[in-house]
């Protein structure tokens, strides 16, 4: 049934030479367009780039248009939390466009990429013609034995976490969305099951991210000295769960030689350092502000343990990266943490609860600083891991195959 079908996609952000969301809707449109006819709206300001950059291959079977808001709603983008509501107008605003592509070409699929939420509206579902809604997330919550050890603020907004996720069937965007979707794809079991429970059986599970095959030409370096570094690289922020691992090195036998760095900036930079002086560990602990992608990952080679203590993620860049790099990997079996990874691939911490979850960090961290076979064992197999599952050319076959599907059921 392999047939070109004719796909409009709205994917807000979408540029080549980028991670994370940009990337996200760069690679799943060209993965699409090697099988189909694409037609994409994105951001007038992703024009130049894309068009100096669109693969000879594909060309031919992607269209870009251009659309953005009049200027004075672009300044709200500027403000605290602004992007979400411009986000918002945004989605509200393609709509004509979209119409005329649509009786234009006539469309067989539309589908929302990028800026997936299921708490951020889409309005293409209104739209006469069979609607893909995704990779969406938004479900993600914290374990809720950890809610009472966040800042006061993350505290009321992760128990609305809960709140929200059990009343999505009043909630009239991911009501209308989840009715007319044909299939829904969700990042996590977590956001599946916030999807109202009637629509459950359109979920599909996929995570949006994967990694470029240059990632795979970084790879851990061998150093002269005995001393395990240790590196952890996420924003400063109270769901990354980074003074458990401060914690836990009180754990650790004071013979054990590590060394652990942060990379990453952030509201909890003083949280952190407090837990630091708290646990009489600066001599073991440095923080590096957030650097470029391309020096972070010169700073990954180093490593020969990468901590990822995240309670809440979807596909987590940072993660992907120190795998492919082929560093073992100390992170929860949770969320999208659960999906990157697999048993051989990382050490996965069961969820437990703030005071158990250290104890249980600083085994894991013993376990690999005292066996380097095993950690030579763990990189390969998550360095595999990632080149087999988590490349871009899995996400062009996973939607030539869900086209198949639709179509068979129709």
């Amino acid at each position: 049934m392999n047939r070109k079908r004719k796909i409009l996609v709205s994917a807000y952000a979408c540029e080549p030479l980028k991670g994370s969301e940009p990337a996200v809707g760069w690679n799943w449109v060209l993965q699409m367009a090697k099988r189909n006819e694409v037609y994409v709206i994105t951001r007038a300001n992703n024009q130049q780039v894309i068009e100096e950059n669109l693969p000879k291959e594909v060309a031919s079977n992607i269209t870009f248009y251009y659309y953005d808001t009049p200027s004075f709603i672009k300044k709200l983008k500027n403000k605290d939390k602004g992007l979400y509501l411009y986000n918002f107008v945004w989605n509200i605003g393609l709509l004509p466009l979209a119409k005329r592509i649509i009786k234009e070409h006539q469309v067989d699929y539309t589908m929302h990429l990028t800026f997936g939420s299921i708490w951020m509206p889409t309005f293409l579902s209104l739209l006469k013609v069979s609607f893909i809604w995704g990779p969406i997330g938004g479900g993600e919550c914290i374990p809720k034995l950890f809610i009472k050890a966040m800042p006061f603020r993350q505290r009321l907004v992760q128990a609305m976490r809960y709140v929200l996720n059990a009343t999505t069937m009043f909630n009239p965007f991911i009501f209308l969305s989840s009715c007319k979707a044909v299939a829904i794809l969700a990042r996590t079991s977590n956001t599946a099951d916030a999807i109202p429970f009637c629509f459950r059986s359109k979920v599909r599970l996929i995570l949006e991210t994967a990694m470029e095959d240059d990632i795979f030409a970084y790879k851990k370096q061998r150093t002269d000295t005995d001393i395990i570094q240790m590196v952890i690289s996420a924003r400063l922020i109270a769901i990354k769960n980074i003074p458990t691992v401060i914690k836990s090195l009180k754990y650790i036998p004071q013979n054990k030689k590590y060394h652990l760095t942060i990379i990453g900036t952030g509201p909890e930079k003083n949280t952190i350092e407090n837990e630091i002086k708290r646990n009489n560990c600066g001599d073991r602990v440095t923080i590096i502000p957030f650097m470029p992608r391309q020096e972070a990952l010169k700073e990954l080679e180093k490593a020969d343990i990468f901590i990822f203590p995240s309670l809440k993620e979807g596909g987590s860049w940072a993660l992907m990266e120190a795998m492919a790099m082929g560093l073992p990997v100390i992170c929860l079996n949770w969320a999208g943490m659960a999906i990157s990874t697999n048993d051989n691939s990382a050490i996965r911490l069961p969820v437990t609860n703030p005071k158990q979850m250290p104890k249980d960090m600083a085994t894991a961290i013993c376990e690999l600083i005292d066996n380097p076979k095993l950690r030579e064992t763990i990189g390969n197999a998550a360095r595999e891991q990632i080149k087999a599952n988590f490349n871009w050319e899995t996400k062009g076959i996973f939607m030539l195959h869900l086209f198949d599907e639709l179509e068979y059921k129709k």
